[in-house]
Protein backbone atom coordinates (compact mmCIF):
# COMPACT_ATOMS: atom_id res chain seq x y z
CA UNK A 1 0.00 0.00 0.00
CA UNK A 2 1.20 3.29 -0.72
CA UNK A 3 2.58 5.21 2.11
CA UNK A 4 3.15 9.16 3.23
CA UNK A 5 5.99 9.74 5.29
CA UNK A 6 6.88 12.97 7.01
CA UNK A 7 9.85 13.81 8.64
CA UNK A 8 9.78 16.90 10.64
CA UNK A 9 12.30 19.25 12.87
CA UNK A 10 13.63 22.11 13.90
CA UNK A 11 16.68 23.48 13.03
CA UNK A 12 19.65 25.02 14.52
CA UNK A 13 20.73 28.64 14.70
CA UNK A 14 21.81 29.89 11.08
CA UNK A 15 21.61 26.41 9.07
CA UNK A 16 18.71 27.04 7.06
CA UNK A 17 20.48 27.66 3.84
CA UNK A 18 22.87 24.81 4.37
CA UNK A 19 19.87 22.28 4.81
CA UNK A 20 18.57 23.57 1.74
CA UNK A 21 21.42 22.81 -0.16
CA UNK A 22 21.99 19.27 1.03
CA UNK A 23 18.45 18.08 0.19
CA UNK A 24 18.66 19.45 -3.05
CA UNK A 25 21.76 17.70 -3.32
CA UNK A 26 19.86 14.60 -1.96
CA UNK A 27 16.78 14.29 -3.18
CA UNK A 28 17.39 13.87 -7.26
CA UNK A 29 18.91 10.58 -5.54
CA UNK A 30 16.12 9.47 -3.00
CA UNK A 31 13.63 10.69 -6.63
CA UNK A 32 15.52 7.83 -8.49
CA UNK A 33 15.39 5.00 -5.60
CA UNK A 34 13.16 2.11 -6.07
CA UNK A 35 9.56 2.82 -4.62
CA UNK A 36 9.86 6.73 -4.19
CA UNK A 37 7.20 8.53 -5.87
CA UNK A 38 8.05 12.21 -4.88
CA UNK A 39 9.76 14.02 -2.06
CA UNK A 40 9.30 17.72 -1.15
CA UNK A 41 10.64 20.35 1.48
CA UNK A 42 8.54 22.95 2.84
CA UNK A 43 9.78 25.42 5.17
CA UNK A 44 7.38 27.17 8.13
CA UNK A 45 6.43 30.78 7.16
CA UNK A 46 6.39 31.66 11.01
CA UNK A 47 9.37 30.26 11.45
CA UNK A 48 11.82 28.51 8.29
CA UNK A 49 13.86 26.67 10.88
CA UNK A 50 11.11 24.37 11.29
CA UNK A 51 10.79 21.69 7.86
CA UNK A 52 8.65 18.87 6.94
CA UNK A 53 9.76 16.38 4.39
CA UNK A 54 6.72 15.15 2.35
CA UNK A 55 7.64 11.77 0.81
CA UNK A 56 5.41 9.38 -1.05
CA UNK A 57 6.02 5.64 -1.14
CA UNK A 58 4.74 2.74 -2.82
CA UNK A 59 5.15 0.75 0.57
CA UNK A 60 6.33 0.85 4.08
CA UNK A 61 9.25 -1.80 3.32
CA UNK A 62 10.46 0.45 0.18
CA UNK A 63 11.05 3.40 2.43
CA UNK A 64 11.81 1.21 5.35
CA UNK A 65 14.80 0.41 2.77
CA UNK A 66 15.57 3.36 1.62
CA UNK A 67 15.94 5.05 5.23
CA UNK A 68 18.86 1.90 5.84
CA UNK A 69 20.32 3.47 3.06
CA UNK A 70 20.39 6.84 4.04
CA UNK A 71 21.38 5.82 7.54
CA UNK A 72 24.54 3.79 6.37
CA UNK A 73 25.65 6.79 3.79
CA UNK A 74 25.25 9.40 6.94
CA UNK A 75 22.53 11.14 5.53
CA UNK A 76 20.73 10.66 8.46
CA UNK A 77 23.22 11.54 11.11
CA UNK A 78 23.89 14.64 8.85
CA UNK A 79 20.53 15.98 9.45
CA UNK A 80 19.98 14.78 13.13
CA UNK A 81 23.66 16.87 14.01
CA UNK A 82 21.82 20.03 12.54
CA UNK A 83 18.69 19.74 14.25
CA UNK A 84 17.92 21.39 17.09
CA UNK A 85 14.66 18.94 17.43
CA UNK A 86 13.72 16.04 15.67
CA UNK A 87 13.56 14.87 13.04
CA UNK A 88 10.53 12.85 13.93
CA UNK A 89 9.44 10.52 11.12
CA UNK A 90 6.13 9.35 10.76
CA UNK A 91 4.76 7.06 8.15
CA UNK A 92 0.61 7.01 7.15
CA UNK A 93 -1.62 5.29 4.90
CA UNK A 94 -2.80 6.91 2.26
CA UNK A 95 -6.83 6.44 1.77
CA UNK A 96 -8.84 6.40 -1.45
CA UNK A 97 -10.74 9.39 0.16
Amino acid sequence: MTVSVLLEGVLKEGLVDEFVDICKGAYPVTRAYDGCKGINLTLNVDNSRNFVMTETWDSKEHYEKYLAFRTEDGTVGAITSMCETGPDIRIFDITDA
